[in-house]
C-alpha cells in the first residue's frame, strides 16, 4: 500500500468526521436513539486512494437497516413480505438472537487501466457496470451471527456505469473514459449469499479497552459471484459496540449488514480498529469471466484470492464513520491479461445515521 494513498484516505475521513461532528454538536447527546435504532448507511468505495483507475474502480451503496427486534414479526419499517420471508429462511431463528433486515441500492464500476482507448482492450479487464437492489436478513448477538442476502439487478448499459463515471471524471477534471462501447452486454444478475460468524476470543475490559476476534464463513451463488470464503476478524479499541464488525465488499460478493449492539457505556464514544484476513475460492466472477448468458470479453482469473482489510471506526449515539483500506492478492492471470493491475486495492468510507 502506498503511504500517500493511506494519507489521502485518512485525511478525507478526518474531514468528513469534522463535518459530521459539527452537525452532531447541534443535537442533544441525550437523544433516545442508539446503536440498536434504525440506521441509514452511505458507503463509498474508490481506488483513487491508490492513485489508480483499474479493475474495480468505484462503488457506492445506500442502505437502510431496521431497528433491532427480538422477533421477526416485530420488525418495523420493512415490507410485510420481507418479514414473512425471514421466518422461512433456515437457521435464522434461534433463542437468544436479535433480528434485523437491511435494504440497499448499489452500484459497482470496473474499468481497464487505459481509459483513453476506444477499441476493445483484449489484454485487460472489461468495462463493466452493475446496478442492484439487495435485501438481507440477519440474526445475531455478541457471540454469533447468521445472515442471508438476495441481490438482484442488471449488468450493462442500464446500470448507468458509463454515465456515472464520465460525470465524475468531468467534475474532477480527469480524462473522459472512451471505451464504454465495449462494456459487458445487458443482462439480469442475481446472487444468493449466506454468512455465519462466531466469536472465538476476548481480552480486556469491554467498557474500557478490549480485543475480540471472530471467524467468518460465507458462500455466494449466482451470476455475479460464485465463491466460498473464510476469514479471521479482529477488533481492538475503546468502548467497542457489542456484536461484529462490518467488512465492505463489492456488491454480491458478501452481505450488507449492521450487526452492532449498544456499547458497554452508551453515553461515551466508541473508537476502535479492525483487521480482517480472508481467503476465497472463486468459481465465477462476472467482472472477470464476463457475461453469463452470451459471449463477451473476459480474462482468466486466479481461483484462490487473499484479502487484507484494515479499518478505523468512530461511533456516537446518533452517527458513525468507518474508513477501510482493502488490498487483495493476485486475482487476474496477468500472463493472459498483462495490461491489468492484477489485484484489487480500494479505500472505503461508510457514514451512518441512526434514528
Amino acid at each position: 500500500m502506498k503511504i500517500m494513498s493511506l494519507q489521502r484516505l485518512m485525511t478525507l475521513c478526518l474531514f468528513v468526521f469534522l463535518l459530521i461532528n459539527m452537525a452532531a454538536l447541534a443535537r442533544a447527546e441525550s437523544s433516545s436513539s442508539s446503536i440498536e435504532s434504525a440506521t441509514y448507511r452511505f458507503e463509498f468505495d474508490n481506488d483513487v486512494f491508490f492513485n489508480k483507475d483499474n479493475q474495480i474502480s468505484s462503488g457506492w451503496s445506500i442502505q437502510k437497516h431496521s431497528a433491532v427486534t427480538e422477533t421477526w414479526n416485530s420488525l418495523e419499517g420493512v415490507p410485510k413480505f420481507v418479514k414473512q420471508w425471514a421466518k422461512k429462511i433456515p437457521t435464522l431463528t434461534k433463542d437468544g438472537l436479535v433480528y434485523r433486515v437491511g435494504l440497499a441500492l448499489g452500484q459497482v464500476i470496473q474499468t481497464p487501466d487505459d481509459g483513453s482507448r476506444s477499441d476493445l482492450i483484449e489484454d485487460d479487464v472489461p468495462y463493466a457496470g452493475v446496478l442492484t437492489l439487495q435485501a438481507s436478513w440477519y440474526a445475531f448477538n455478541d457471540d454469533e451471527f447468521r445472515g442471508f442476502e438476495i441481490t438482484a439487478g442488471v449488468v450493462g448499459s442500464p446500470s448507468l456505469g458509463e454515465q456515472i463515471q464520465k460525470t465524475v471524471h468531468k467534475l474532477t477534471g480527469n480524462g473522459d473514459p472512451r471505451g464504454w462501447g465495449n462494456q459487458l452486454d445487458t443482462e439480469p444478475v442475481i446472487n444468493f449469499n449466506y454468512m455465519r460468524k462466531q466469536k472465538i476470543w476476548r481480552l480486556g475490559t469491554p467498557a474500557w479497552f478490549s480485543f475480540d476476534s471472530s471467524i467468518d464463513g460465507h458462500v455466494g451463488l449466482g451470476t455475479l459471484f460464485t465463491q466460498a470464503s473464510t476469514e479471521l476478524e479482529m477488533r481492538f479499541g475503546y468502548n467497542m459496540p457489542r456484536g461484529f464488525t462490518y467488512v465492505p465488499d463489492p456488491i454480491g460478493l458478501s452481505m450488507h449488514y449492521l450487526a452492532a449492539l449498544n456499547p458497554p457505556d452508551s453515553r461515551a464514544a466508541s473508537f476502535y480498529a479492525t483487521l480482517v484476513l480472508r481467503g476465497s475460492v472463486f468459481a465465477h466472477n462476472i467482472f472477470l469471466d464476463g457475461n453469463t448468458f452470451r459471449d463477451s470479453h473476459s480474462v482468466d482469473k486466479e481461483p484462490l484470492v487473499g484479502l487484507v482489510v484494515v479499518g478505523l471506526h468512530y461511533e456516537r449515539n446518533n452517527w458513525g464513520i468507518h474508513c477501510h483500506v482493502l488490498a487483495s492478492s493476485k486475482d487476474v492471470d496477468t500472463s493472459d491479461a498483462p495490461a491489468a493491475e492484477g489485484h484489487e486495492s480500494l479505500g472505503t468510507i461508510d457514514i451512518e445515521w441512526r434514528f
